[in-house]
């Protein structure tokens, strides 16, 4: 097993793994166009997007932010071509979609702590450790680039404790609770670096 910088080759691979492990996520409501030009937007900085392979096979992701400043204003200029292409697809086939997607970038903007984010990790179906071995890879490509702040990741408050528990014991803390898009309950994880 190995982990690296994706690369833009790895994008169908990394939006089928979202799209076979998120099903029932908003993001993955927006389609693989959408899918595609968002993971290709990580692939600049701030964005960090990090897979890992398994016998040559890509098998995880792991995408995320060096700095959570403006972080969504910075991921649309590095691909505003790719994202008014999928937007246009969404106006026609999701228009109410554009009015979240625009809702979640602003209230993102308004985060007064500035961390480094883990903003979505995925892994195929296993028992070999996939999850830690990414999230530790993500963790390095941070730390290589001297980031010093600490990083920062959410996930649902309810029937989770799967993911509570294995983000606990990768030694992130619970930062607060909080209510997203909906009224839907949520974590924020912490972890000082």
């Amino acid at each position: 097993m190995k982990t690296r910088p994706a690369n833009n080759s790895d994008i169908k691979k990394i939006v089928e793994i979202h799209l076979l492990r998120f099903q029932n996520f908003f993001l993955s409501s927006l389609g693989k166009i959408f899918l595609i030009e968002f993971y290709r937007a990580f692939l600049k900085k701030p964005g960090l997007l990090v897979v890992l392979e398994d016998e040559d096979k890509i098998v995880g992701f792991a995408a995320g932010s060096f700095n959570n400043t403006s972080f969504f204003k910075k991921l649309l200029k590095n691909n505003l071509f790719g994202f008014a292409k999928a937007g246009l697809h969404i106006f026609f086939t999701n228009p109410v979609a554009l009015k979240r997607l625009g809702s979640n970038a602003s209230k993102s903007s308004q985060e007064m702590l500035i961390f480094a984010e883990l903003l979505s990790i995925a892994t195929i179906s296993n028992k070999k450790g996939y999850g830690k071995i990414l999230l530790s890879a993500f963790e390095k490509e941070l730390s290589n680039e001297n980031n010093k702040l600490p990083i920062s990741l959410t996930t649902d408050f309810d029937n989770n404790d799967k993911a509570i528990m294995f983000y606990k014991d990768c030694g992130y803390e619970i930062l607060n609770e909080f209510e997203s898009y909906n009224g839907r309950k949520m974590y924020r994880f912490i972890k000082k670096t």
